[in-house]
């Protein structure tokens, strides 16, 4: 049986290879998300080993927590004699201080704005260093620069250039040098000015502080030992951590900023893999009905149903190792490609060489194969159960069963009681995934059932055109289990893109729509980059506000705290100002009490947690630790959404317990009879020195909050279109296949008078309509959920419900033709073939 499976495999192989290449894609997918992944992490390890590399120990400022939401917090510098100090500790061999912060270069008068930092540190050489010279040498006066290689060669700049490096001061600094990052010419969308100790204070404002202080130990003194004296001398204020802990931080910080990527290429994966899944069983249930008469001659000939079974197995078997070892070549090279089209979409990865792990390849074939043998089972069990007599006539059409109706409807309606539990009660809104999944399972099971009706409706404007799409849409609706397998497998791929358009459509309205509410400034300065945590130096505030046609500035910061085992972020705001730029409303206690070192909380924080004014909070943050900040007031929902977090802080009480000292956000409100264009150019006019701050209107403030929405549904949009072209793979494949079992009827109509393009059209119009019921099913579906999950949102904050009509159009007129395209290959064959011929086919 195992020979005659393999010949059987051969033999069909042209039959197999759509299923074949579904798989591959699917496997592809989830083994290019592994090795993406690996990879990052991989490089990411070795870039902040690199970057402590010659070094044992760091001492820092002590924090209560190192990083929260993939942003490490900032300490405050180091007193100018701990250096000493610590260079007096028996078993230490060197003790460096070091200086770090952010400086945004400038050529030739132009800001260079990478994606990621702007880092300006102190130089220090070999070994606890981690940058090396490649041309010139280190800086030796305050007036040098070594600049990292990649950012020079990429902009242009020689030895001996003057470039302006702007940190809290600015100067203008001639380049001596060149360096690179262990192998590499800099850091990953980076750019790095390396100037000398005094120099980088000087711009940093440090005085004679210093950021940190890299020691070495001497040789045979272990570093956790010498970690341990350090720390006795210096006491609990300053924290002492080994290399190792601090590269493994830093890479697990970043890694945090890039693990929802991580997500989304699995769940992307398991969608092409479930589409792949539907395709795989539609195909074998085909096989397995075309060869009906095979298998009873085989069962007359003496082969038990277990042989059958296992037989058919085997096929599912051959057909899923060999995908899985296609899919997994490709997925290593399908990593590039996805690498390449995060970087599009604004995400930036880290460039290197791929990691192939053991761990990708057992998951690789592991999902290959279950995939395709779990898809054929149930197929595998009809072919068991052919009888030997069935040999002797033609197979009858499948029949729905009752069992699998009443089931499918079931499941529906098991999905509407979750969706139904999560609008009109306070469940999870995780439990629309139990929905979706009921009512995904629902339709695949009530399939057959509802296809007929479906396709008779959806199939009624080919009808009126013509012969050809009449014989379409009875063909499609005589064999509903096939077409409602082929229809939902693209309705999955479409429901999907569909629900990501409306879900990211109705969040971006909602926060424009909100914006436009509470924000009443007539102007906002911010950061062109978006940073998390502002990016506008305070020098920003003090010029804008200073300037005749400015009535009100008012500044907003940003920051963390940890609640618990959680991050939250909270805003600081100015209670004097901030009234005059906005339109909010307190639905308990005062704005103006926030002087008082209290705290503002949105209404449905303080319905969760229980809380009312006067009662206390306890907040741990990374530089005070644990403080108990009292509640002075409650703020409507959406307008703590529009200030972007739920709790509000003043400036003051936020100076006192963080060392971060950039503002996210100016809002200006302009004097009274001051023209609007005149306002803008005083205004472009004070930011000129500051090249990252931004002057925006509301509408650019909103595209610049929605930026990362537009980033991650655009990335997810394109992968997405993988699962739906599996699904289109689908159609043709079904179709091909179809063309077999189908034969003789074909060769009747050409017998009666039914031309080639007749017949080329009603294969090209089934093609459709599979493609048009799919589309109207996964876009209702879509929406649906989406609609669901909007309102679902709803309970925490005000959102409002956007269905973008012209994008879900655009979608279903791609699936239309991408129907109508997945049809041409099995309507040339269907014309091909020899009337004759076809007539006498059994």
């Amino acid at each position: 049986m195992w020979r005659l499976t393999l010949r059987t495999t051969l033999a069909r192989r042209a039959r197999l290879a759509l299923t074949l290449l579904a798989v591959v894609l699917g496997v592809t997918f989830a083994t290019g998300g592994l090795v993406l992944t690996d990879t990052s992490t991989r490089l990411l390890d070795d870039q902040f080993r690199t970057a402590t590399a010659g070094v044992d120990l760091t001492v820092r400022d002590a924090v209560a927590f190192d990083s929260a939401m993939g942003v490490e917090v900032a300490r405050d510098p180091l007193p100018a004699d701990l250096t000493a100090r610590i260079a007096t500790v028996s078993g230490v061999a060197a003790a460096r201080p070091q200086v770090r912060g952010q400086g945004l270069l400038e050529v030739d008068g132009t800001a260079v704005v990478p994606s990621g930092t702007s880092l300006l540190a102190s130089w220090t050489p070999a070994p606890m260093g981690s940058f090396t010279i490649r041309a010139g040498r280190p800086p030796a006066a305050d007036d040098e620069v070594v600049l990292d290689e990649d950012t020079a060669r990429g902009h242009r700049v020689r030895l001996g250039d003057t470039v302006t490096v702007r940190a809290t001061d600015t100067a203008r600094l001639r380049v001596v040098g060149l360096a690179g990052f262990g192998d590499r010419g800099g850091l990953p969308n980076s750019t790095v000015a390396l100037v000398t100790l005094p120099s980088a204070q000087r711009l940093l404002r440090l005085g004679t502080g210093v950021s940190e202080v890299a020691v070495v130990a001497a040789p045979g003194v272990a570093p956790d030992e010498l970690r341990d004296r350090i720390g006795a001398a210096v006491g609990v204020d300053y924290e002492v951590a080994t290399s190792r802990d601090i590269a493994a931080a830093g890479a697990a910080t970043v890694r945090d900023q890039l693990s929802w990527l991580q997500l989304v290429l699995l769940a992307l994966a398991g969608a092409a893999l479930l589409v792949g899944a539907f395709l795989i069983a539609n195909t074998f249930s085909i096989v397995v009905t075309q060869r009906t008469r095979e298998l009873a001659l085989l069962r007359a000939a003496g082969a038990t149903g277990g042989q059958v079974l296992r037989s058919v197995l085997g096929e599912a078997l051959l057909v899923g190792l060999t995908a899985s070892t296609a899919g997994l070549a490709l997925g290593v090279a399908a990593a590039t490609g996805i690498r390449n089209l995060a970087r599009v979409f604004g995400v930036p990865l880290p460039a290197g060489g791929l990691v192939l792990t053991s761990r990708t390849v057992l998951v690789a074939f592991a999902v290959g194969v279950l995939v395709t043998v779990g898809s054929a089972v149930g197929p595998a069990r009809r072919a068991a159960a052919v009888a030997p007599v069935a040999a002797l006539r033609q197979a009858a059409a499948a029949r729905t069963g009752r069992i699998r109706a009443v089931a499918g409807a079931l499941a529906a309606a098991a999905g509407l009681a979750a969706t139904a539990a999560v609008l009109a009660a306070d469940a999870p809104v995780p439990l629309l995934g139990v929905a979706a999944l009921g009512a995904v399972g629902g339709l695949a099971l009530l399939g057959p059932a509802i296809t007929p009706a479906l396709v008779r409706l959806v199939g009624r404007p080919l009808a009126a055109a013509g012969v050809p799409g009449r014989l379409a849409t009875d063909s499609a609706a005589r064999t509903p289990r096939r077409t409602a397998a082929t229809a939902l497998a693209l309705a999955l791929g479409l429901a999907l893109i569909s629900y990501v358009a409306v879900l990211g459509t109705s969040v971006k309205s909602s926060v424009r729509q909100t914006y436009a509410e509470v924000i009443t400034a007539d102007h906002l300065v911010e950061s062109a980059r978006n940073e998390m945590l502002g990016g506008l130096s305070p020098a920003v505030y003090d010029r804008v506000s200073r300037l005749p046609e400015v009535a009100v500035a008012s500044r907003l910061r940003y920051g963390h705290w940890r609640d618990g085992d959680m991050t939250n972020a909270l805003t600081a705001v100015d209670p004097a100002t901030l009234p005059r730029v906005t339109s909010l409303h307190l639905t308990a206690g005062s704005l103006a009490a926030l002087d008082g070192g209290g705290i503002v909380l949105a209404e449905h924080v303080a319905r969760d947690r229980g809380l009312a004014v006067g009662n206390d909070l306890s907040m741990t943050f990374s530089r005070t630790g644990t403080r108990t900040l009292s509640v002075v007031g409650l703020l409507r929902d959406g307008d703590a959404r529009a200030l972007a977090t739920d709790y509000l802080i003043a400036l003051d009480t936020f100076a006192r317990n963080y060392s971060e000292e950039m503002d996210a956000s100016v809002l200006i409100r302009t004097a009274d009879g001051t023209d609007r264009a005149a306002a803008e150019r005083a205004i472009k006019a004070a930011l000129a020195d500051t090249p990252t701050a931004q002057l925006r209107d509301q509408a650019a403030a909103v595209a610049g909050r929605t930026q990362a929405i537009d980033q991650v549904l655009g990335l997810v949009t394109v992968l997405l279109m993988l699962a739906v072209l599996i699904a289109l793979l689908g159609i043709t494949n079904t179709l091909a296949l179809s063309i077999t079992e189908r034969t003789a009827e074909i060769g009747l109509l050409r017998a009666v008078g039914m031309t080639r393009r007749q017949l080329g059209w009603m294969i090209r119009a089934e093609a459709v309509l599979v493609a048009a019921l799919a589309g109207v099913l996964g876009i209702v579906l879509g929406v649906g959920f989406a609609a669901a999950t909007v309102r679902a949102l709803g309970r925490d904050a005000p959102t409002v419900l956007a269905v973008p009509t012209g994008r879900l159009l655009v979608v279903l007129a791609v699936a239309l033709a991408a129907g109508l395209l997945a049809g041409l290959l099995p309507a040339r064959r269907a014309a091909r073939l020899d009337v004759l011929a076809a007539i006498g086919t059994p």
